[in-house]
């Protein structure tokens, strides 16, 4: 009888919500270690971490395209991104709720190993305790607020978690990610429903780790843009989704890696399908999460 009563509680209060971005935060020492990249690289931190703090995010990222290397990117690849971010950002400035969305990229580039971790977190327009979850791992480079965003416009009744855990989090802390789901649970104060486990790229890699770690911690794991090291297990339930045009793909070596496991690939497309095929990308997604 208890049990039911929180659940009616919950979704009570929840539908009387709009829809919001938090920012959560906890005390860890499973944070990421800070950036050590090539000397030629890290000369231009100090003007990069100081754009951070005095201009809009997607003026910073703008700046960084223009130093690919800061992004782990080549200069052809930066030139083909920037106007599809600059289409991201735009769309993200036109949404209410994202306008005062604080940016999360100056904890994933910081000079120190952090005592805390963060996590932007989408709570949908009239959630429940029964509202679909979406933990989101970001790709190299930091947690960008447009990743975020599209996902929110394309899965507007999912509870988004996007925590940040340096520049890339292939090597994501399972104790970190814990603390983050713990940490939205206690600031929402509802237990949710077990969530969907999405990395894209870097974060592809690091979702695959912690559902290696984890198995019993989410409903499914979707991977993007990257592929297992070792055979999936099939706790949880695998997904993959890739560029025709990758090379890990081209040579086969995608399709040995992921025998067993329900993979989609985007013919013609290269590593960043998410933003030159987004109509696939998100009905694809949408057949997987079931919405």
């Amino acid at each position: 009888m208890k049990r039911w009563l929180i659940i009616l509680l919950a979704t009570f209060a929840g539908s009387a919500k709009a829809a919001e971005i938090i920012q959560v935060t906890w005390p860890t020492r499973h944070a990421s270690p800070p950036l050590r990249l090539e000397p030629k690289v890290m000369a231009w931190m100090p003007a990069f971490r100081l754009a951070q703090g005095s201009v809009p995010e997607a003026t910073t990222v703008n700046l960084a395209l223009a130093q690919p290397a800061l992004l782990g990117l080549t200069m052809e690849q930066a030139q083909q991104l920037q106007p599809l971010v600059a289409e991201q950002y735009r769309q993200m400035a036109a949404a209410a709720v994202y306008q005062k969305a604080p940016s999360l990229l100056s904890y994933c580039f910081s000079e120190e190993t952090p005592a805390h971790g963060l996590a932007n977190v989408h709570v949908p327009d009239g959630w429940t305790a029964e509202s679909p979850v979406m933990v989101f791992l970001h790709g190299y480079g930091g947690s960008f607020l447009w990743y975020q965003h599209y996902l929110a416009r394309h899965f507007p009744k999912h509870l988004i978690i996007c925590p940040a855990w340096g520049i890339s989090p292939a090597k994501i802390s399972p104790a970190y990610l814990s603390e983050c789901l713990k940490a939205v649970q206690a600031r929402l104060e509802f237990r949710m429903k077990p969530p969907w486990l999405v990395g894209l790229s870097a974060g592809g890699f690091g979702v695959l780790r912690i559902a290696s770690l984890m198995p019993d911690a989410f409903a499914g794991v979707i991977c993007m843009a990257a592929y297992p090291v070792t055979r999936p297990s099939a706790n949880p339930a695998h997904y993959f989704m890739a560029g025709g045009e990758e090379a890990f793909v081209r040579s086969g070596h995608f399709s040995k890696v992921t025998i067993g496991s329900q993979t989609h690939l985007l013919k013609g497309a290269g590593h960043f399908f998410m933003l030159t095929h987004e109509q696939e990308t998100v009905s694809q997604l949408k057949s997987w999460l079931g919405n």
